[in-house]
């Protein structure tokens, strides 16, 4: 009788096993199912290979051996909660050791396997806490900034009343940079966490729905590492630490793909879009991929900001040496008090906020993109009007 009771329970553990299997495929988190000992009985490719290992290398080995050792206690107290709780999930943070000893901080969550009122093991989903720290580091970082920009403010603004109008509007700006970064981190973050625990938390979820849920992840973290290249891309451009691919190409074509790929987001607003192209090839010697970033957020930006219905052109043409693009829009405008700042960094004028988010970088990385191609970019705009953007890039005889 005892070992039929044995046999069932390692029959019950392999049906869980074969449950995740399809989970585990796709996952880049650290997926396990440990017996109620806690030796590990199955684990993902990619959680083992967070570690230096193979999950053939891992299976039956104690889990608590991949343990920092200041954080073993922390995990043993957790994985006592966990046996002791029917149904509920509990969660903390530990660090394990990879297989050359480095250290990787984790986010847990385990929830008990019980059978018939007996505990089988545990089944639980890890998340590396680099990236999410990375984020933080990040955010941290321009606190410092705005922290040190808030002194600046403060040490100019005892030189007199002239300059405190535009300090204190320096400071607002700042303020809503680390308001608005902060946001649009955390936004797809939160759909990546929450998906992501949905899966880790229903072993019966279907193949129809793991697979919608992982496509929003992978979704969600394009996004994120999107906004991330901004930071970066910004930062490396002031300090001059980026250098432009330049060759020769077609802007006319360039310009012609770029419509292409927006034409889902202007049908979507049902937005009307008239444009005119010079029929002949018009090359300009500068850096493709960068000059379509430029030109992709212009245009990204008169979708976002004009409303459903609204209006878009694009004209190009050759002006003498150089060859001129005009995009307009009916969208909401620009205050005339707020264009003269349009180009700063941390700007982001306040009659847009109401309508959308951001972290207000795009037209700053734009201007650095048209400067380093010794180029041109002036903006006339009237609030609750629209906006049109001339952007005058040399040509390649």
């Amino acid at each position: 009788m005892q070992d039929q009771k044995l046999n069932s329970s390692e029959e019950i553990i392999t049906s869980y096993s074969n449950e995740l299997q399809s989970l585990i495929e796709v996952s880049d988190d650290l997926i396990y199912f440990l017996d109620y000992p806690g030796y590990i009985k199955s684990i993902n490719k990619n959680g083992a290979l967070l570690l230096g290992y193979q999950p053939e290398d891992l299976i039956g080995r104690y889990f608590i051996e991949f343990v920092k050792t200041s954080s073993k206690s922390l995990v043993l107290n957790a994985f006592q909660k966990a046996l002791s709780s029917d149904s509920k999930i509990t969660t903390f943070e530990a660090v394990l050791l990879d297989k050359l000893g480095n250290e990787f901080p984790f986010k847990f969550r385990i929830k008990a396997i019980l059978v018939e009122n007996n505990v089988k093991g545990v089944i639980g989903i890890g998340r590396s806490l680099s990236f999410i720290k990375k984020l933080e580091d990040k955010i941290t970082e321009l606190s410092e900034k705005y922290k040190e920009a808030k002194r600046i403010i403060n040490i100019e603004r005892s030189r007199g009343l002239q300059k405190v109008s535009l300090l204190e509007e320096l400071n607002k700006m700042k303020s809503e940079f680390i308001s608005n970064v902060s946001h649009e981190f955390r936004t797809p973050l939160a759909s990546i966490i929450g998906f992501s625990e949905s899966i880790a938390s229903d072993p019966s979820m279907t193949q129809e729905h793991k697979k919608e849920f992982n496509e929003i992840i992978l979704s969600e973290g394009k996004r994120l590492a999107r906004l991330i290249n901004d930071v970066l891309d910004l930062t490396r451009l002031e300090k001059g630490e980026i250098s432009l691919n330049k060759a020769r190409f077609n802007c006319v074509s360039l310009l012609h793909k770029i419509i292409e790929k927006n034409l889902e987001n202007i049908k979507s607003k049902n937005l009307q879009l008239t444009y005119e192209l010079p029929k002949e090839e018009i090359y300009i010697d500068g850096d493709k991929e960068r000059l379509e970033q430029m030109f992709n957020s212009l245009l990204s930006n008169a979708i976002k900001y004009t409303g459903k219905g609204g209006r878009i052109s694009i004209f190009a043409h050759s002006l003498f040496k150089e060859f001129e693009v005009i995009i307009t829009d009916t969208g909401i405008g620009i205050a005339k008090k707020d264009l003269p700042y349009i180009f700063q960094k941390y700007f982001s004028d306040s009659k847009s906020n109401e309508h959308s988010t951001g972290t207000g970088l795009g037209l700053v990385f734009v201007k650095q993109i048209v400067d380093l191609h010794k180029g041109s970019i002036s903006i006339q705009s009237e609030l609750n009007e629209g906006t049109t953007v001339i952007v005058r890039l040399i040509k390649t005889e």
